[in-house]
């Protein structure tokens, strides 16, 4: 396809792809970074959110996107891991707070410096400037997709409210000749 013939949809398609293979790029280097301390990527990822903050099991998934079971997995794997504590939480009493060992915390500041050499080797040549652009502009257009996807089931809905409050023509006819 010559680049007169390629669209703006041609162009989004491209970024999704190039989106998708640097998801799974970055994917496979938090699974090398962390796979010595027998840990994947998503594990480390939790402990990441927790470190921050003592959260529900259901916060930090909404947090990361992710289901809340697929978080409460591996919630499960790093406290048997003995990586990741549940605390109480005064405001709800079967939801316990998920928080750092003393264990986690170290073998979390080991990634973080093998995070920090990892990130010299992808950014160099790059500049702040080009990746804050780049992150607005990607920004911007996660909103757009999400007002897009947004509207579908509400379109939906509206088609389908709309023929369950009329009949169909042919029954309209068959009563009104009733």
């Amino acid at each position: 396809m010559s680049n007169a013939a390629r669209t703006t949809d041609d162009a989004f398609q491209d970024v999704l792809l190039a989106l998708f293979q640097l998801h799974g790029r970055v994917l496979e280097a938090a699974d090398a970074m962390s796979g010595g301390f027998g840990l994947t990527g998503a594990r480390w990822q939790v402990m990441k959110v927790a470190a921050r903050q003592s959260l529900t099991v259901s916060q930090i998934a909404r947090r990361l996107g992710l289901k809340r079971q697929s978080v409460q997995r591996t919630v499960d794997q790093l406290a048997r891991q003995r990586l990741v504590e549940l605390r109480p939480n005064v405001d709800h009493l079967r939801a316990g707070l998920v928080t750092l060992s003393d264990e986690g915390r170290r073998i979390l500041a080991a990634l973080e410096s093998r995070q920090q050499a990892w990130l010299g080797r992808c950014l160099r040549g790059l500049n702040r400037t080009e990746l804050e652009r780049l992150a607005d502009s990607l920004g911007s257009l996660a909103g757009r997709v999400e007002a897009a996807t947004a509207r579908e089931p509400a379109a939906d809905e509206s088609r389908a409210a709309r023929s369950r409050r009329r009949p169909a023509t042919g029954v309209r006819r068959r009563l009104v000749a009733a």
